[in-house]
């Protein structure tokens, strides 16, 4: 009889064992789900914010419509109203002065982050000619931006050139 009741402690035991260990691992699986889903959205959020910070630092007075709506099309409330505002004021420097401007991300990271809003911080040199300065000076942008996520796009919602 006390063989036959220690294999039950013990079966019991190891069942509850069993249990724990079923629902760690399960945890476990969760918490690692939720983490590459953080990384994607938090790498989502800055690759879109790179490629902005790039379209925004690149442009030529010979294709300023197609440079400047790559901009609009990745941008939206009030960044993307302001830009649109003063874009046939920006259009007509451009062309007066045949100004090209080439940009490079050097740097990018991700300040803060949800499933819907990431601010990022972008860092870019660019090589910015006109009638003034045909060889070129370069320039040093870094660049706040503060990213949205609309129906599983991330677009730009401002942008500061902070230094």
């Amino acid at each position: 009889m006390i063989a036959r009741n220690g294999r039950l402690v013990l079966a019991w035991a190891l069942s509850v064992l069993l249990l724990v260990a079923i629902a760690g691992l399960t945890l476990s699986v969760v918490a690692l789900s939720k983490q590459r889903a953080d990384d994607s959205q938090r790498d989502g959020a800055m690759k879109a914010a790179r490629q902005l910070a790039l379209d925004f630092t690149t442009y030529d007075y010979q294709t300023w419509d197609a440079d400047s709506k790559r901009v609009i099309d990745d941008s939206t409330g009030q960044f993307k109203q302001e830009f649109q505002q003063g874009i046939d004021a920006v259009k007509t420097d451009v062309v007066t002065n045949k100004a090209t401007s080439k940009g490079d991300v050097k740097e990018a990271a991700v300040v803060s982050n949800d499933k819907d809003s990431a601010q990022v911080l972008v860092i870019v040199n660019a090589v910015v000619t006109n009638t003034a300065s045909a060889e070129g000076v370069q320039r040093r942008y870094r660049i706040k931006l503060d990213m949205v996520r609309e129906k599983d796009r991330w677009l730009t919602a401002d942008l500061q050139v902070v230094g």
